[in-house]
């Protein structure tokens, strides 16, 4: 098991950045590019504890790379703290936790920390899943301009 965690500082309130991290649209928004889920076109209702899915996950919105399955284990408001359980391929373990905490008014810290096993190839998904956040983050900068 490995644990990554990628932060940044985002140019908007923490509010703002929690409205939208239970966004379908916003994850579709960050992960445009890389990984497409046509099974979440079309969907606006927030995240909720307890949802549970499996989808085909796409690299580059065009080579189907495997079906991935995610739960929704915590939805908090008060911390602002988004975990899912997830797996798929050979992913086992894919724990995923999403946080956003005020800075100031205008300002907010805001990171993904995630557990990953998939046996041998742990190191070499955990390297790839610390790019994969690099580029989602980057891709929160640019939602929140």
């Amino acid at each position: 098991m490995r644990t990554i965690h990628v932060a940044t500082t985002l140019p908007t309130s923490a509010d703002r950045a929690w409205q939208a991290m239970q966004s379908p649209a916003t994850f579709r928004y960050v992960c445009r590019g890389l990984i497409g889920i046509p099974a979440l076109t079309g969907r606006t209702e927030p995240l909720r504890v307890g949802e549970r899915g499996t989808a085909w996950l796409f690299a580059f919105h065009v080579i189907p790379a495997y079906r991935h399955t995610i739960e929704v284990i915590e939805v908090n408001e008060k911390t602002k703290t988004i975990r899912t359980n997830e797996h798929g391929g050979i992913i086992t373990t894919w724990n995923h936790t999403l946080h956003t905490e005020l800075i100031d008014e205008k300002t907010c810290h805001y990171s993904d920390t995630v557990e990953i096993d998939a046996g041998p190839a742990t190191a070499a998904v955990a390297a790839l899943a610390i790019r994969i956040y690099r580029y989602r983050q980057r891709r929160w900068h640019q939602l929140v301009q």
